[in-house]
C-alpha cells in the first residue's frame, strides 16, 4: 500500500511504502518502464557502486530502499559541506562510475542526487537518465554544466555553486564532451524557457573553469558548441 508523499521531483514522486520504513515508492509521472534503470541499478550495486537496493520495478513504479539523511546540496546549505569538498564528491563518484565496465554515464549528477545515508555514506540517486556504452567525457560534461548554470542564475547559492564547479573541474581528469552535453540538456523537456536561455552562459562558465589556473588535467574540451549570449548552438 502507498503511504504519504515524501518528496516531488520534476518527473517522479516518491511515497513511503511498507510499515517497516525500510522502502520507498518512486512513480514516474509520465508512465514509462523501470525495468531498464533497476536492471543496471542492481548491475551497478554487484559492481560496488553506491546506489540505492532495488526490490521491485513494475511499470511506472519502482521501489528503492529508503535513504536516511540530507541530499549533498542540502548539506552545503547547511554549512556541514563545503562547496568545494561537494565538488570534489561529485568527481570522485563518477570516477567510481566510470570504473564499471560498460559505459555507464548517469548524465543528471549533481548535489541534488546524492544523499548522505547515515550508515553508507553518500549514495548515488536517480538514474533514469543513465546510459551505458557512453564516452564518460559526456557524463564529466554534464555534470560541469548542471553546476554552472546554477552559478551563472540569480539563485542564492549561485557563488557556492560556483565554488563547487571549480573544485569539480579541478578534481576530474579527461576530456569534456562540452558539445554534445549542451545539445543533451537543450533538449530536455522539463527545462523552462529561463532555463534553456541561461545555457550559452553556464557553457562559457566551465570553458573559463577548464582554461584557467588551477582547473586540473581536464583535456581537451570538444569545441562545436557555439556560444551566443543565452541560446546553444550545435554545428
Amino acid at each position: 500500500m502507498t503511504g504519504a508523499l515524501l518528496g516531488r521531483g520534476r518527473t517522479a514522486d516518491v511515497y513511503a511504502v511498507g510499515d517497516d520504513g525500510a522502502w520507498v515508492l518512486r512513480r514516474y509521472r509520465d508512465g514509462g518502464d523501470t525495468a531498464r534503470e533497476a536492471a543496471l541499478m542492481g548491475r551497478l550495486a554487484e559492481a560496488g557502486c553506491p546506489v540505492p537496493a532495488v526490490r521491485e520495478a513494475a511499470g511506472a513504479d519502482l521501489v528503492l530502499e529508503r535513504l536516511r539523511g540530507p541530499s549533498l546540496a542540502e548539506a552545503v546549505l547547511a554549512g556541514a559541506w563545503t562547496p568545494e569538498g561537494a565538488g570534489r564528491l561529485l568527481a570522485e563518484l563518477l570516477a567510481r562510475l566510470h570504473a564499471v565496465p560498460g559505459g555507464v554515464a548517469h548524465l543528471d549528477l549533481h548535489p541534488e542526487n546524492v544523499v548522505l545515508d547515515e550508515e553508507r555514506g553518500p549514495v548515488v540517486i536517480d538514474w533514469r537518465t543513465a546510459r551505458e556504452g557512453t564516452e564518460p567525457g559526456l557524463d564529466r560534461a554534464m555534470t560541469a554544466l548542471l553546476l554552472a548554470e546554477v552559478a551563472v542564475s540569480p539563485a542564492p547559492y549561485a557563488e557556492g555553486a560556483r565554488a563547487c564547479l571549480a573544485a569539480f573541474l579541478g578534481a576530474v581528469s579527461g576530456p569534456l564532451l562540452l558539445a554534445e552535453a549542451g545539445a543533451l540538456r537543450a533538449a530536455d523537456p522539463c527545462l523552462s524557457a529561463e532555463e534553456v536561455a541561461g545555457l550559452g552562459r553556464a557553457v562559457a562558465l566551465v570553458r573559463e573553469g577548464v582554461s584557467g589556473e588551477g582547473s586540473g588535467e581536464v583535456g581537451e574540451v570538444d569545441d562545436r558548441l557555439a556560444v551566443d549570449s543565452g541560446h546553444v548552438d550545435v554545428r
